[in-house]
């Protein structure tokens, strides 16, 4: 379903105007939004899941990227770029790590759950509003973003941290936004904190990681690019003759 998404959004949106793609992109992504708040408040009634109100702030990665696409989509410049630029590599990685690895209380659970659909819903809508970025031209990836994606990141980090650590002192002392205290069941996050068990500066190495799932994503679309380039010449010289 996802990839359909992908693929219509391409499809029907692909030869509109870019002043108009924009407008869409930041509709879709202000129903990213408010599918993400609808979500949180059924989750809250839902008897199959303990809800704290204090650790369903929109403040987990996906969560940022879906509200920061609003003003990326309608906004243009160098500050318009970085933004772009986050949503794209960001929206990716974080979607598809919280789809292929989710949290306890999303996995094994009934598909038309308000879990689930909520879940694996939202994080769909995000993946598919990042890769639109690309396919609908608003954004055209380049190796001089990467530096300034993990920028944003860590200065995203930063704050999110400090809250944690205010939620902890106050009103919920479990407050883990980033997973900067780390993530039970998580074999990458437990080995990282058990060679630095230092809340969010263990998590350093990731932005190793990070830079380099952002090359390949950038190798992935320049090559898928060429390859539709390439099919769209063929086609119309078949259609010629």
């Amino acid at each position: 379903m996802i990839v359909a998404m992908i693929a219509g959004i391409w499809r029907f949106r692909r030869r509109r105007p870019l002043q108009n793609n924009q407008k869409f992109l930041a509709v879709l992504a202000a129903f990213t939004v408010l599918y993400l708040a609808v979500y949180k408040i059924l989750l809250a009634y839902s008897p199959n899941f303990e809800f704290a109100f204090w650790n369903e702030l929109p403040l987990q990665p996906c969560n940022i990227v879906a509200i920061l696409a609003i003003p990326a989509a309608l906004s243009r410049g160098r500050i318009g770029r970085l933004l772009q630029a986050f949503c794209f590599y960001g929206g990716i990685v974080f979607a598809l790590v919280a789809l292929m690895m989710p949290v306890d209380g999303f996995s094994g659970v009934p598909l038309f759950s308000v879990n689930a659909i909520g879940f694996y819903g939202f994080h769909g809508f995000v993946l598919a509003l990042s890769v639109s970025f690309v396919t609908l031209k608003l954004h055209c990836p380049e190796w001089r973003d990467i530096p300034g994606v993990l920028l944003v990141l860590i200065l995203i980090s930063l704050p999110v941290h400090g809250i944690n650590i205010l939620l902890r002192a106050t009103v919920y002392p479990e407050a883990n936004y980033f997973y900067t205290y780390g993530l039970e069941g998580n074999p990458v996050l437990e080995g990282l904190k058990a060679l630095m068990p230092i809340p969010l500066v263990y998590e350093l190495p990731l932005l190793l990681v990070m830079g380099m799932l952002c090359a390949v994503i950038m190798l992935l679309f320049r090559g898928g690019g060429k390859i539709i380039a390439v099919w769209g010449k063929t086609k119309n010289r078949s259609l010629e003759k």
